[in-house]
C-alpha cells in the first residue's frame, strides 16, 4: 500500500465526494444479491409494453431524407460492412479476423487469450498477462451494426437489415447477461447500449423491436446495478453508464422509465465533468471526443423524446465541440494530449484515431446520418486560442500550428488518463507533421509499457536528472498524483510571432522550475528553455519527430540568414548551425544553449492511435552542468525542393 498515495488522495479529494463514494459503496454492499429496484416481473412488463405501443417511437434518423455522401465515404462504409460479415473488423486501424461467427469472449489482438465465457463479469481478470480487455470490449461495443445499419440506408437491401437483427441476436446467445468478459466494465454494457438503440433507427422499418427490448432491459438493468459511481473521484466511466442508459430509455418508449430515473443524474454529471473553458476534465483529448459524443447522442435522443436536457447541460456540451475544434491542426488532427484510446460513441464513418475534422466541419459526412448534431459544430478558430483550465495553448500562423500543452492532471488531479507532459508541444505545417507526442499504445497488456508511455522521457519536453514531473505508481495504471503545478503563464503577439509561455514546478526536488516560451510564425518556430534553479544537474530534452528521415548536416547559407534573424529577434544567444537535423526534407532543427551539449538521433516509434506504432525519430540532447540552464530550439519550415 502507497500510503503516500492516499494522503495524497486525501488532500486532494473534496471532502464531500469522499463521503459520497462511502456512501455508494455501503449502499452496494447491503444491496448485493437482491434484485435491482427497477427489475420489475414479467406481467407489469407486458403491460408497460402495451401500453408504450400506443406512443410514437422517437426518430432521430430521417428514414425518407436521402443520405448524400461522397463517394470514397459510401465504399468505406460498405466495404466495412461486407468485411464485418465475415467476421473481419476494423480495430484500432486495421482490419482484424474475429471468428465466423465472431468469438466474442477472444482478444482480437492476441487470439491466444480467451476469456471464460462462464464466470461473473464481476469476477473477470482483466489483468491476465498479455491480455488487454479492452481489445475485447472493442469488439463487444457491436460497432458493426453501424456499419450494416448504414450499408441498409445506402443500399435499401433487407439483407443488410437482417445482418443487423442476426449481429444482436447472436451476441445475446453467446454472451448471457452477466457473464464474461462482455459484462466485466458498466462502461462497455452501456456503450453496446448505445449502439444497438441508436442504429436501430437506421433499420426500424425492418426489424421489429421485440427482441430488442429484453436485450435493452438486460443492459440497462445490468449497468444501472454496476455504476462506476464507487471511487472518490467519478470518470467519464460513470458518465458513459449514464448516457447508455438514457439514449435507450428515450427511444423506446417501452423503457422510458429508465429515462425518468436516470436522465437527472446525467444532467449533474455532465456540467461537473466540464471546465468553464470548454474543455473536459480528463485532460485528456481522446477522452474529450468520446465524451462530447456520448453526451451529444443523449442530448439529441432526450430532445426525441420530448424530454429535452436542462439549457446548462446543453452549454457545456457545445463546449466540448467548440474547445475541442480550437484544438485541431491544419489536418484535422486534434493533439494527443494525455491517453488516446481511439473509442468512439458515434462512428458514424470511418477515420484514422487522431481525426476529429467533423466536429469543425458542419459539411462531414458524419452530419448527413444525424443533422441534428450540426448544431454542436463550432468552426475552428483562424487564430490562436488559450484554453487556460486544461492548461493549452494552440498557436495558429498562416499553415503553421504549435500546441503548448502545460496543464493539470485529470479528474481533479488523481491523474487517470494525463501523462507527465508538461512543457511538451506538438507541431505541423500545413499537411507536415513536425512534432507529435509518443502516443498510449496499450493499458493493462503491457503495463512496462504503459508506464513508460506517459513518463516525461517520452514527451518532447526537458527532464531533469532523470526525474519524473509528477510521480508514477508502480502496479496503478491510471493514478498519477498532480504535483507539478503546470500552467500557461501567458499568450501573446510579439516581434512578429505569435508566443506562449509556460511552466511547472515538477523538479522541485532537484531545486529547478521549467519555463518554456514557444514563438510560431508563418515560416518557423522557436523555443527558449529556461531550467531556473541551482546545483550541478543533467538535462535532457527530447523532440520526438513521426518520421525515419532525420539527418544531422550543416545548415546552408540561407538557413543561417533565417537562424540569425531569430537570434537578433531575441530568442536565442545563437544557434550551432555545424550541428543542425534536417527531417523528412521539410524542417530543420537547430540548436544552441549555455551549456555544452551532445546531439543523437535516436530510433523510436510513436503511437496514432490505441494500439498503433510507426516509425518514429527522437532528437535527444544531452547537458550537463550547473543551473541556471537556457536551451534554444528552432525549426524552420523548409521550401519545396
Amino acid at each position: 500500500m502507497d500510503l503516500g498515495y492516499y494522503r495524497y488522495l486525501a488532500q486532494t479529494i473534496p471532502p464531500r465526494e469522499l463521503a459520497r463514494a462511502l456512501a455508494v459503496r455501503a449502499r452496494r454492499a447491503i444491496s448485493r444479491g437482491k434484485p435491482f429496484f427497477f427489475e420489475v416481473a414479467p406481467q407489469q412488463r407486458r403491460r408497460e409494453r402495451l401500453y408504450a405501443r400506443l406512443q410514437e417511437r422517437p426518430a432521430l434518423f430521417d428514414a425518407a431524407r436521402p443520405v448524400d455522401l461522397p463517394e470514397a465515404a459510401r465504399e468505406a462504409i460498405l466495404r466495412e460492412a461486407q468485411g464485418a460479415l465475415r467476421g473481419e473488423l476494423h480495430l484500432f486501424g486495421r482490419t482484424v479476423s474475429c471468428g465466423a461467427p465472431i468469438d466474442y469472449h477472444r482478444d482480437p489482438l492476441a487470439p491466444h487469450v480467451r476469456y471464460d465465457p462462464d464466470v461473473p463479469g464481476a469476477e473477470v481478470n482483466l489483468f491476465q498477462p498479455g491480455a488487454d480487455a479492452k481489445a475485447a470490449w472493442e469488439v463487444g461495443r457491436l460497432g458493426q451494426l453501424w456499419r450494416f445499419a448504414q450499408a441498409y440506408r445506402l443500399s435499401e437491401d433487407r439483407a443488410w437489415a437482417q445482418a443487423w437483427l442476426d449481429c444482436v441476436r447472436h451476441f445475446r446467445e453467446q454472451n448471457p447477461q452477466g457473464l464474461g468478459v462482455q459484462w466485466s466494465c458498466a462502461m462497455e454494457v452501456s456503450l453496446r447500449a448505445m449502439t444497438v438503440a441508436l442504429s436501430y433507427g437506421l433499420v426500424r422499418r425492418e426489424v421489429d423491436p421485440g427482441l430488442l427490448l429484453d436485450f435493452l432491459e438486460e443492459h440497462c438493468a445490468y449497468v444501472a446495478g454496476h455504476l462506476e459511481e464507487t471511487g472518490a473521484v467519478r470518470t467519464n466511466h460513470y458518465a458513459a453508464d449514464l448516457c447508455g442508459i438514457v439514449v435507450a430509455g428515450a427511444l423506446f418508449p417501452e423503457l422510458r422509465r429508465w429515462h425518468r430515473a436516470f436522465a437527472r443524474r446525467l444532467w449533474e454529471e455532465i456540467p461537473r465533468q466540464c471546465r468553464p473553458d470548454g474543455t473536459h476534465f480528463e485532460s485528456s483529448t481522446g477522452y474529450q471526443r468520446l465524451c462530447a459524443e456520448m453526451f451529444a447522442a443523449a442530448l439529441l435522443a432526450s430532445r426525441a423524446a420530448n424530454a429535452p436536457a436542462p439549457l446548462q447541460v446543453e452549454g457545456a456540451v457545445r463546449g466540448l465541440f467548440r474547445s475541442l475544434a480550437a484544438t485541431l491542426n491544419p489536418r484535422g488532427n486534434m493533439p494527443q494530449v494525455g491517453d488516446l484510446d481511439s473509442c468512439r460513441a458515434l462512428p458514424l464513418l470511418p477515420r484514422a484515431a487522431l481525426d476529429a475534422s467533423f466536429v469543425a466541419d458542419a459539411s462531414a459526412p458524419e452530419w448527413q446520418w444525424l443533422p441534428a448534431a450540426r448544431e454542436y459544430v463550432a468552426p475552428r478558430p483562424s487564430r490562436s486560442v488559450l484554453l487556460p483550465d486544461a492548461g493549452l495553448a494552440v498557436l495558429r500562423r498562416g499553415d503553421a500550428w504549435l500546441c503548448l500543452s502545460s496543464g493539470p492532471n485529470g479528474q481533479g488531479g488523481t491523474g487517470g488518463h494525463a501523462h507527465n507532459d508538461k512543457n511538451s508541444v506538438e507541431l505541423s505545417f500545413g499537411d507536415f507533421d513536425v512534432l507529435v507526442d509518443r502516443g498510449t499504445f496499450v493499458y493493462a497488456r503491457d503495463p512496462a509499457e504503459r508506464d513508460m508511455r506517459r513518463s516525461t522521457a517520452a514527451h518532447s519536453t526537458v527532464q531533469v536528472d532523470a526525474l519524473e514531473q509528477n510521480r508514477i505508481l508502480p502496479g496503478r495504471l491510471f493514478a498519477l498524483p498532480d504535483t507539478a503545478r503546470a500552467r500557461v503563464l501567458r499568450m501573446e503577439r510579439r516581434e512578429g510571432f505569435e508566443q506562449a509561455a509556460a511552466e511547472h514546478h515538477g523538479y522541485a526536488a532537484a531545486g529547478i522550475v521549467h519555463r518554456r516560451t514557444a514563438a510560431l510564425r508563418e515560416d518557423c518556430a522557436a523555443f527558449v528553455d529556461e531550467l531556473r534553479g541551482h546545483g550541478h544537474h543533467l538535462f535532457d530534452a527530447r523532440w520526438f519527430v513521426p518520421h525515419e528521415s532525420a539527418v544531422v548536416r550543416p545548415a546552408t547559407a540561407e538557413e543561417r540568414a533565417r537562424l540569425e534573424e531569430l537570434h537578433e529577434r531575441g530568442l536565442s544567444f545563437g544557434y550551432d548551425v555545424e550541428r543542425c537535423v534536417e527531417v523528412g526534407g521539410k524542417a530543420l532543427f537547430a540548436f544552441g544553449a549555455t551549456l555544452p551539449w551532445s546531439l543523437r538521433v535516436e530510433k523510436t516509434d510513436v503511437s496514432p492511435g490505441y494500439a498503433e506504432k510507426i516509425a518514429a525519430r527522437c532528437l535527444a540532447l544531452r547537458l550537463k552542468g550547473s543551473a541556471p540552464l537556457r536551451l534554444f530550439s528552432a525549426v524552420l519550415f523548409l521550401p519545396p525542393r
